[in-house]
């Protein structure tokens, strides 16, 4: 058994790096980056097809799904018990900002001039870089001489992915040391309230996250603002914009009506509108973000759009509102995973109410996968190939990863189709189609008969 599921891994592998491959050496400039490289690659700026996506998954789960299978079972276990050190150190590079000083030396530095630059001391931060060298973070050119690579020269403090890679090695971090102790609680453990996880436990804050980062404290308005940041870094690793790729807009109509519900400033809607310039916009969100989006944000990036009067800024409470009526897509991204069931029927039931007999909902998250393999015929979605697990296994392991941090925040969940086909029952939607994208997913609705006449 475990003889042929090595072959079979090895050669899922060896048919997925082709495919890879393929594609590095299509692209504007024909090559491979190396992990030594600093410089990006056109690809590294590109939403990735669902092809490519897909061939990298496959690598990474099979991979990991190979090392699992060869290693002894303690070997295993004993890293995983372990791998909570990498964070830390990537904590720690972050916080002395080490890759903008090796920014200034592209040949490398040695530590005891880090350990001049950054206070700390030379033997003890060259330990944390060389780990980090190992998990191809950073690299050591000569013994105690560190550069930037390919990973590094991207944890820069002018990069986004600073600020997330902050705020998930040091609040997500800390917060979920504590989720141990809240399931144990016999009061918070059974709670799905925004003000009984384990956030809440470790900041010792009493009100929700979204409290938190709204000035709840200092220190919160700090964390949030890093948070927003972060997040333009999120949008990109995991292609947000693979909707406005693909996705069929243009047969909806190209003068047709979109509403992105919760949409904050509204990224999506301005890179919608430069792509389809004849499609009707409307951002709607809580008074404050509207107004920063249409004073803000709007006039700079999409200018156009506000001259040509082609988007619209209307303000909502969608917990408590319909967003506005008749329009053909509705589109909800990142939404409803943030609330627990009872709240998410209820912004689901508000968007129902707004929808016209040809409109649409369209709900942009993460879909989870079990890990147990459905006959073909009963599967909604498409199941990885045969010995990988049917959810490519680490290959989509971010979708875990961030459930569990709904969880440890604001006691919400990424879910599986099945629940938001059954979400969408309770509010008066009929599940139509899951448009896959690779990383993340969208959840088609229609009105079904009974919302119609809800």
């Amino acid at each position: 058994m475990a003889k042929g599921t090595i072959s079979a891994l090895v050669e899922l592998i060896a048919q997925a790096s082709k495919i890879v491959e393929a594609a590095y050496e299509s692209a504007e400039k024909p090559w491979v980056p190396d992990l030594d490289d600093v410089e990006p690659h056109p690809l590294d700026e590109h939403v990735w097809s669902k092809e490519l996506k897909t061939a990298v998954q496959t690598i990474e789960g099979a991979c990991a799904q190979l090392c699992a299978t060869i290693a002894k079972p303690s070997y295993t276990l004993a890293h995983k018990n372990l791998g909570f050190i990498e964070p830390v150190c990537i904590n720690v590079a972050l916080t002395y900002k080490i890759p903008d000083l090796l920014m200034k030396k592209p040949e490398g530095m040695h530590i005891t001039e880090i350990g001049e630059k950054t206070g700390l001391e030379p033997s003890k931060v060259g330990r944390v870089l060389r780990l980090l060298a190992t998990k191809h973070v950073f690299r050591e050119v000569s013994e105690n001489v560190f550069a930037n690579n390919r990973l590094s020269v991207l944890l820069n403090s002018q990069n986004p992915l600073y600020s997330l890679g902050l705020h998930a090695t040091d609040h997500v971090q800390k917060s979920a040391n504590s989720l141990t102790d809240v399931l144990g609680d016999k009061e918070w453990g059974h709670s799905f309230s925004p003000k009984h996880t384990a956030f809440n436990r470790y900041s010792q804050f009493p009100g929700s996250l979204f409290e938190y980062f709204e000035g709840g404290t200092p220190k919160g308005s700090e964390v949030g603002a890093r948070f927003g940041r972060g997040m333009v870094a999120w949008a990109q690793a995991f292609d947000s914009e693979a909707v406005i790729d693909q996705f069929p807009w243009m047969e909806i109509g190209e003068r047709a009506t979109v509403c992105d519900v919760g949409g904050g400033v509204g990224n999506m809607l301005i890179a919608l509108a430069k792509r389809y310039p004849k499609l009707r916009l409307t951002l709607q969100d809580l008074p404050e973000r509207t107004l920063q989006a249409r004073m803000e944000v709007w006039p700079v990036k999409c200018p156009e759009a506000i001259a040509e009067k082609r988007i619209e800024f209307q303000p909502i409470d969608f917990l408590k509102e319909a967003p506005v009526p008749g329009c053909q897509i509705y589109y909800l991204k990142n939404i409803i995973h943030d609330w627990p069931d009872s709240e998410a029927i209820t912004i689901l039931s508000n968007v129902r109410k707004a929808m016209h007999p040809s409109s649409r909902a369209l709900l942009h998250e993460f879909i989870l996968q079990s890990t147990n393999r459905l006959p073909a015929s009963e599967a909604k979605y498409e199941q990885a190939p045969e010995p990988l697990l049917p959810n490519y296994g680490l290959g989509r392991i971010t979708q875990y990863y961030v459930d569990l941090n709904m969880m440890v925040q604001v006691n919400s969940e990424e879910r599986r189709l099945s629940e938001y086909i059954k979400l969408g029952e309770a509010a008066g939607l009929q599940f139509e189609k899951l448009w896959d994208f690779g990383t993340t997913g969208l959840v088609e609705y229609r009105l079904n008969n009974a919302g119609a006449n809800l």
